[in-house]
C-alpha cells in the first residue's frame, strides 16, 4: 500500500503544470463535429497514399486519430484528451515501429499546435490503454522515453495510482478541470476499462463495444460490464459511444471481411445507447450458448472465432448484402 501511495505522488508530482483558460461545465457540455469521413484503405496496401495517422479535431480540446487501414488492418482509433493541466491519449495503435505508425510524432504536433493556441508552456501527457490487446498496445514504446509522460499502458499497480481509491471497481481520472469516469469493462479482454468523458458527454469503449465482431472471453464478466455500462448510461447523458475500431459496413448487418485493407462503404463510428442496450439484451438471451448474433451494427460472437459466420452463412446470402470485397 505505501508503495501505491509513493508511486500515485510520483505520478502526479510531475504532471504539474500552469492551468490553460478553460471551462469544464458538465452542465453545459460541448458539442463536436462528426461530419467527416475517414480512411479507409486500398485494394494495394502497397500503393496507399494516404495519411499514416489521420486527425480529426472533434472539438478544440477532443481529437480523435485512426491508423491507416493499409498499414494495419484493425486500423484502430485513439483518442487525445486535453485538460488544463495534463493530456491523456486513450489507445496506442496496432503497430510499434515509428517507421510505418509516427503516433508519438502526430501526437507531439497535436499538444504541441495545442499549447501554442491556448498559451500553455507545458502540457504533460498520460498514455492509457483501454484494453490489452495488440490494436491497443503496439506503440506504447514510442511513449516510454518523452519527457513529462507516464505510460501507464494496462498495468494494474498504475491504473490504481492514476485512477484513486476506489480502483478497481470504479476510477476517475482528472486531467485538470476535465473529469474523466472509468469504468472496469472485461469480458472481451480481461483488462478492458471504459472511459467518460462528462463535457463531451462522450463514453469511450475501446474494444469492449464498437461496430464489429464481439468476441465474448468471459460470459459472465462481459454480460455484468454491459449490464454497468448501461446503468451508468440511465444516470449520465451519453451524446456517443466511441468503441477502438470499425469492422462493419454501412450495409445493416454486414461485416467486413477479416484481415481486409480495404473498407469502403464504412459504418459510423459512434454508437448510441440505445445500440448498447441492444448489446446487453442480446448477451442476456444468448445466456452462455455458443452463438453468433448478427446485429444491424455489430456481431456478438460467443464461443466461436472471430473468423466464423453464422449457421448458414455466407451458403445464403440477402441480396442487400451480396457487395464486393465484404465476406
Amino acid at each position: 500500500m505505501k508503495y501505491r501511495q509513493w508511486l500515485f505522488s510520483i505520478v502526479l508530482g510531475c504532471m504539474t503544470v500552469m492551468p490553460a483558460a478553460a471551462q469544464w461545465d458538465p452542465e453545459h457540455p460541448a458539442t463536436g463535429n462528426l461530419r467527416f469521413s475517414w480512411i479507409h484503405g486500398s485494394i494495394s496496401a502497397k500503393a496507399n497514399t494516404d495519411v499514416r495517422v489521420q486527425v480529426h479535431r472533434y472539438n478544440e480540446h477532443t481529437f480523435i486519430l485512426r491508423q491507416n487501414p493499409a498499414i494495419h488492418w484493425e486500423a484502430p482509433f485513439m483518442y487525445l484528451l486535453m485538460g488544463e493541466e495534463r493530456a491523456v491519449l486513450l489507445d496506442a495503435g496496432a503497430t510499434e515501429e515509428a517507421e510505418y505508425f509516427p503516433l508519438r510524432q502526430v501526437v507531439d504536433r497535436l499538444i504541441e499546435r495545442w499549447q501554442q493556441a491556448n498559451g500553455v508552456p507545458k502540457m504533460p501527457l498520460m498514455v492509457l490503454t483501454l484494453g490489452s490487446e495488440t490494436s491497443q498496445i503496439a506503440a506504447l514504446g514510442q511513449f516510454e522515453d518523452r519527457p513529462d509522460t507516464v505510460v501507464v499502458g494496462g498495468d494494474d499497480v498504475l491504473r490504481s495510482a492514476v485512477l484513486g481509491g476506489d480502483w478497481p471497481s470504479k476510477g476517475k481520472l482528472d486531467l485538470g478541470g476535465r473529469v474523466l469516469d472509468v469504468l472496469p469493462t472485461p469480458g472481451l479482454d480481461a483488462s478492458a476499462i471504459s472511459v467518460f468523458d462528462g463535457w463531451s458527454k462522450i463514453l469511450f469503449t475501446g474494444n469492449t463495444l464498437y461496430p464489429g465482431r464481439l468476441v465474448i472471453r468471459d460470459f459472465p464478466q462481459y454480460l455484468d460490464s454491459l449490464e454497468a455500462l448501461v446503468e451508468f448510461s440511465a444516470t449520465n447523458t451519453i451524446r456517443w459511444i466511441m468503441g477502438g475500431r470499425i469492422e462493419m459496413s454501412a450495409e445493416p448487418g454486414l461485416d467486413f471481411m477479416l484481415r481486409s485493407n480495404y473498407r469502403p462503404n464504412e459504418r459510423a463510428l459512434q454508437l448510441s445507447t440505445a445500440e448498447l442496450r441492444d448489446a446487453a439484451n442480446i448477451v442476456r438471451l444468448i445466456n452462455g450458448r455458443e452463438d453468433i448474433h448478427i446485429h444491424d451494427d455489430f456481431i456478438v460472437m460467443h464461443g466461436v472465432g472471430r473468423g466464423a459466420r453464422a449457421y448458414g452463412w455466407p451458403v445464403y446470402i440477402p441480396e442487400q448484402f451480396q457487395k464486393n470485397r465484404t465476406r
